[in-house]
């Protein structure tokens, strides 16, 4: 049987559960895609690679399993009887509760698949680059037998909890699988985005965010097959940042308030798709030919956010890839020109100063040209 510890009050029951009886979460968000839905072993082989248990692993074959770290978890095929109702409910229902401590009952952890994989992989002993447990370990490998689990009726009553503890809390998820967790609730529990900032205690308006840009991958992903997204899920926040700013929301026609984001249409019009590809491949590129040309977050801020409130600059940008010097026509010629200007006079200030040790040919050249060209300058602007 399981160990059963109690559930006081409203408080969900904790029991110490086989490892044989926990399974990892096929739906975790922070899977890469093509591993959600996979067999068991293929989800621990994911996690072992891209999650780096190596430090979990030595930790549990130096100490066990820490018991103030429970799991959390909910029955793998819960009667139907038990559906649909609170875990207060359930804590005081007797059938309930024989039916998660039975040793035939099965769970899905939804929240410490980490710590069940690396307990897996050591009891298994099978994967390189794992300290192996030897006969001095038995205490090891006895402690790993059974887990400390906190047990949920069902996925939908564990989501506050999850939501709070990796989209606003200390534990944060990266900012893509925030995003397939929002989308889950949205479009798997039916949820609006009112109910999941709710749920979660979002108060910044973090769940609407995250989702837009989620739904804005989907319309890339429709609209433009030969663009690869692994870049913009791999930044995810570049995509955050970016949507954010009043210009780039402006280009791809999202509506200024996060509250007037309509997610039951398409949220980018079509008379913006071309502008929406525009921005991602400046973004991200295209996996392919078309290189990103931002290569921080300050790009977006300090250069494109500009940039975007100016046509001139779009169509140089556009056709040249120069953020630099589509940054420079954002202001318009005028200021442009006096830019260029300044540039040249203050390179010159710098060269007075070294000039009494250069007095070259070449120098000399290069004088008689600059004082050509400022000629040249001058009488454009005395024939206006």
């Amino acid at each position: 049987m399981n160990i059963i510890r109690g559930g006081i009050g409203h408080r969900r029951p904790q029991l110490d559960i086989k490892i044989d009886n926990l399974h990892p979460d096929p739906e975790n968000p922070r899977l890469p895609r093509e591993y959600q839905g996979k067999s068991e072993s293929e989800i621990i082989e994911a996690l072992y690679k891209f999650f780096h248990l190596q430090e979990l692993a030595i930790s549990m074959f130096e100490n066990g399993y820490f018991d103030a770290e429970p799991v959390v978890a909910i029955p793998k095929n819960l009667p139907s009887e038990f559906t649909g109702k609170e875990y207060y409910e359930l804590n005081k229902n007797k059938e309930y509760r024989a039916f998660i401590s039975n040793s035939n009952t099965h769970f899905i952890v939804v929240e410490g698949n980490r710590r069940l994989s690396t307990a897996k992989l050591l009891l298994s002993g099978a994967k390189k680059g794992l300290p192996i447990l030897g006969e001095e370990q038995n205490w090891v490998k006895e402690d790993l037998r059974h887990l400390p689990v906190i047990i949920y009726p069902e996925r939908k009553q564990v989501l506050a909890y999850i939501g709070a503890r990796h989209i606003i809390g200390i534990k944060k998820w990266d900012a893509y699988a925030k995003a397939r967790y929002i989308a889950g609730l949205k479009e798997g529990h039916n949820l609006s985005i009112d109910d999941i900032q709710r749920t979660v205690g979002d108060t910044g308006n973090s769940a609407r965010k995250i989702y837009t840009c989620y739904k804005v991958i989907e319309e890339v992903e429709t609209e433009f097959e030969n663009v690869d997204t692994s870049e913009a899920k791999d930044n995810f926040s570049f995509l955050i940042l970016a949507t954010g700013q009043g210009s780039i929301k402006d280009f791809i026609g999202l509506p200024k308030k996060w509250s007037e984001i309509n997610f039951d249409i398409n949220i980018i019009p079509k008379n913006k798709l071309d502008n929406l590809k525009q921005l991602f491949l400046w973004l991200f590129g295209d996996g392919k030919e078309v290189r990103k040309i931002i290569k921080e977050s300050r790009d977006i801020t300090n250069y494109l956010t500009d940039i975007l409130r100016n046509e001139t600059a779009i169509d140089y940008l556009i056709q040249t890839g120069d953020l630099i010097g589509a940054f420079e026509r954002s202001g318009g010629e005028d200021k442009l020109v006096e830019k260029y200007i300044k540039r040249a006079n203050n390179s010159l200030e710098q060269a007075l100063g070294m000039l009494h040790r250069h007095k070259s040919e070449e120098v000399k050249r290069e004088l008689l040209k600059l004082a050509d060209t400022t000629k040249t300058a001058l009488s454009i602007i005395d024939n206006d």
